[in-house]
């Protein structure tokens, strides 16, 4: 087992984390006006309100460049909502850019919300002749009696990546994501407890393990070989939970031939 926040890595999780920090203090007085099941006190990867009788996971990501537009942005998107116990229900856009672009890249984004279920019922255009972008908003109807976190990894935890890297082309990165998603409903279905998790993006799994870790206040030490990129956006799942959990989702990924491979321990 290995260390992995050497000096290279810090600075990728300053770049990723750490400088944004100043934004979570600027807006924290809004969760006593808000008073959200999960907000900006827990800075994760979605924020939980309540809705009636309902409990909502909601993101917002972006802006992406035209070119992830065109492969699988709203299904970026939407892991967010998904890797913390939700459901996603729709999706809300934003776009600029010129008429024969933004038409380029709604027509991929209609395509990717078709294939993953998941209808853009609205937002807001901008035909401008600037570079094309494109922000997105997930609602999601959380499934779990209590959204799943990034803070609550355990010591004695097992780490372990959940779906192949949704990586390649439009079909591919669908194909593989509509696989994750199917395959970690069936585990939620099941019950079985996870004490945390997040999507892996942000610059790769090195901020994703740091921010698991310092919010937890735990370590984590990483096996010698690990068969995924440190650094690249992987944008699969990365749950910790303990042995006997880990072994019943182990058991449900192999049912569906869903990738899942063990990459250390918390401390």
């Amino acid at each position: 087992m290995v260390d992995f926040f050497d000096g290279e890595s810090q600075e990728r999780i300053k770049k990723y984390v750490t400088s944004i920090e100043w934004l979570r203090t600027l807006f924290l007085d809004f969760d006593k006006t808000a008073k959200p099941i999960m907000g900006i006190k827990d800075w994760d990867d979605a924020v939980c309100v309540k809705f009636g009788n309902k409990k909502l996971v909601v993101s917002v990501d972006g802006p992406y460049t035209k070119r992830l537009i065109m492969k699988s942005a709203l299904i970026h998107a939407s892991t967010d909502v998904v890797v913390k116990g939700a459901r996603p229900l729709f999706a809300l856009d934003t776009l600029i850019g010129n008429e024969p672009e933004i038409k380029e890249m709604t027509k991929s984004l209609k395509k990717q919300g078709k294939a993953m279920n998941l209808p853009i019922l609205g937002g807001n255009t901008l035909f401008e002749d600037t570079e094309p972008r494109c922000n997105l908003t997930v609602v999601g109807e959380l499934l779990t009696k209590k959204p799943i976190r990034d803070c609550d990894a355990k010591k004695g935890d097992v780490l372990a990546l959940i779906g192949e890297p949704i990586w390649g082309s439009q079909n591919d990165r669908i194909k593989i994501a509509k696989k994750l998603f199917s395959t970690w409903f069936e585990i939620l279905d099941h019950g079985i407890r996870i004490n945390a998790a997040k999507d892996v993006t942000k610059g790769g799994l090195i901020p994703t393990l740091y921010e698991i870790s310092t919010k937890s206040r735990v370590k984590v030490k990483l096996e010698k070989e690990i068969p995924f990129s440190m650094t690249r956006n992987l944008d699969n799942f990365l749950v910790s939970t303990d042995e006997k959990e880990i072994k019943k989702i182990e058991k449900i990924c192999k049912s569906k031939d869903c990738t899942f491979v063990r990459i250390g321990n918390v401390s």
